[in-house]
């Protein structure tokens, strides 16, 4: 059984501050002043384990993630976080149910695009900027979103 759990923990870099909002090659992008891409090691010890990191926030030393993993890969992140003097504590956990009509990367897109304000008035992210951060062609990422927007 999948859970969404949000995870916080100590963070090596005090001075890195801002939400997470996606990753792209081993890397966490951070929407801060601008959008930056950052290693983060906690982070990746995640995704190594199997996990999907959802969102969070880094500020001030201190790490809030979202992540979606089963027991078993919840278990060995922690421990692995534990041992390197982080400090991880579980803040909340629920099921995780996927829609099953959307496809995972359907779902990543439309989340990003929604938390970066692709669809406000203003429109504060383009659509290559958004296919940037997922790693796809402007055009991948309109017809990934216009089909997730149909269904």
């Amino acid at each position: 059984m999948a859970l969404r759990v949000t995870v916080s923990f100590k963070y090596p870099d005090s001075d890195v501050c801002g939400e997470i909002v996606g990753m792209n090659m081993r890397h966490v992008v951070l929407a801060d002043r601008q959008l930056s891409k950052i290693e983060c090691e906690p982070c990746e010890t995640a995704l190594r384990n199997g996990a999907v990191l959802v969102g969070g926030k880094i500020c001030e030393g201190k790490a809030l993630v979202v992540l979606v993993a089963n027991t078993y890969q919840l278990a060995k992140i922690l421990r692995e976080l534990h041992e390197r003097g982080l400090q991880p504590r579980v803040l909340g956990r629920a099921k995780f149910i996927k829609d099953p009509d959307l496809t995972e990367e359907q779902l990543r897109l439309l989340e990003l695009a929604y938390k970066l304000g692709f669809f406000d008035e203003s429109r504060k992210v383009s659509l290559r900027e958004l296919a940037s951060m997922m790693g796809i062609s402007p055009s991948a990422a309109d017809r990934k979103l216009r089909r997730a927007l149909k269904k």
